[in-house]
């Protein structure tokens, strides 16, 4: 456990505000991506997306997330437009991180996530849990948060993401 961490950046996930803020792990190996998709779709209890689809360039047609093994993989190649799915019950470190949207395009996911009481410190230590291995699929992946957010909490979350990766160094 990590308790100053829910402390540093509760009012980033407590409190409903209807925003989806969105956290992005960047890739320079675009097998990286299709990696991080198969993870987070392996640990995920389900989509909870009503329409579950991509936008395949090679058929000029939408097809469903489960028709392919690994959509990410046609992004990555070109044959398929990005796509966006919310997964639900992505179990990291033992618990369930509240439900992500997961924006997948050739070197990017992009995690949303609706702020609220689903959230709390066991949540937050599994989500930065699922972020360390998503980083860790590609040495040269960076971490960052959408763009527009305010700089001081921007400078408050890559704090807090860099002390917990110290702290959790393998």
């Amino acid at each position: 456990m990590t308790p100053w961490l829910w402390n540093e950046l509760r009012n980033l996930f407590d409190t409903d505000d209807g925003s989806l803020p969105e956290i992005r792990v960047d890739y320079r190996d675009s097998a990286a991506t299709v990696a991080g998709y198969a993870l987070l779709r392996g640990r995920a209890a389900g989509v909870v997306s009503d329409k579950a689809y991509f936008w395949s360039k090679t058929h000029d047609a939408e097809v469903s997330l489960d028709f392919v093994s690994n959509a990410a993989a046609l992004v990555a190649s070109g044959e398929a437009e990005a796509f966006h799915v919310v997964l639900g019950g992505i179990q990291s470190r033992g618990i369930a991180v509240p439900d992500l949207g997961v924006f997948v395009f050739p070197g990017q996911l992009a995690l949303d996530y609706r702020i609220g009481p689903a959230w709390g410190s066991n949540e937050l230590e599994a989500f930065f849990s699922l972020l360390g291995e998503l980083v860790s699929l590609d040495p040269a992946a960076t971490l960052s948060l959408e763009k527009g957010v305010l700089p001081d909490v921007v400078a408050r979350f890559q704090n807090a993401w860099r002390r917990w990766s110290t702290e959790h160094a393998t």
